[in-house]
């Protein structure tokens, strides 16, 4: 049974960030990962990671097969720089290290808590090659570590569904694989066309059909039922992560 129900949400951490459950028994079809809202969301909309790149120079010389790794203090664009990293902020992340030949998205263990200049990454495999000093490195967090809502300026991704609303700094599951609602109203909802099959998020995390839709758009996944009339919200299955 689990500590923390899939329609529960807790603001003491219950399970490891990006923890996978599966429904179980041999009927269920759903998958949900346990994150953190660093905002409020809603239900019956996408939400997305909201953490963005952090580009940093190593700080101290490396060596193959070392699983620590110094690094300064670093941010989302040059001269944009962090406040400061807390303890595990980047746990089961991932680091791109721009060697010569470029390690890639080597994955992190964990983190110390910065010391006001730089901050040291404990990896979970060991590095391929020296890496000497000053080189580039680009980290990203568990893409569930900071769920928020879809801007609705397009530069964002949805990574989970959730089915509650979430206060902020909540921990919650968040579904990302099979049978799933959500609103679907761009041009008054979907499923009254033709082979109007493929759903797509919206940039407000609604779902809409690639034709309806300006642009690259994020798949979804596909209608389940047969549909007769185009419907505001719709079941579908969801197929972000199995």
């Amino acid at each position: 049974m689990l500590r923390q129900g899939i329609r529960e949400t807790s603001i003491l951490q219950k399970y490891p960030i990006g923890y996978r459950f599966a429904e179980k028994g041999g009927i269920g079809d759903r998958i949900f990962r346990y994150g953190k809202a660093d905002l409020a969301l809603a239900t019956k909309y996408g939400a997305a990671n909201g953490d963005t790149l952090h580009f940093m120079n190593t700080a101290v010389a490396a060596y193959a097969g070392d699983q620590d790794l110094t690094v300064v203090i670093g941010g989302p664009a040059p001269a944009v720089f962090d406040v400061g990293y807390v303890k595990d902020q980047f746990k089961n992340g991932y680091i791109t290290i721009h060697t010569a030949i470029v390690q890639t998205c080597l994955k992190i263990k964990g983190n110390d808590v910065d010391d006001g200049t730089n901050v040291v990454l404990h990896l979970e495999e060991p590095l391929l090659l020296d890496t000497p000093l000053p080189t580039f490195v680009e980290i990203h967090e568990n893409k569930y570590h900071s769920i928020v809502p879809m801007n609705a300026v397009g530069y964002q991704s949805v990574v989970v569904v959730p089915t509650v609303p979430v206060p902020i700094n909540h921990f919650f599951w968040g579904q990302t694989w099979g049978e799933c609602l959500c609103t679907a109203a761009f041009g008054g909802g979907i499923g009254g066309a033709i082979n109007q099959r493929s759903v797509y998020f919206q940039d407000d995390g609604g779902i809409g059909d690639f034709t309806s839709l300006a642009g690259d758009f994020q798949y979804a996944g596909f209608l389940l039922p047969t549909t007769r009339a185009a419907a505001p919200n719709i079941h579908f299955m969801l197929q972000l992560a199995p």
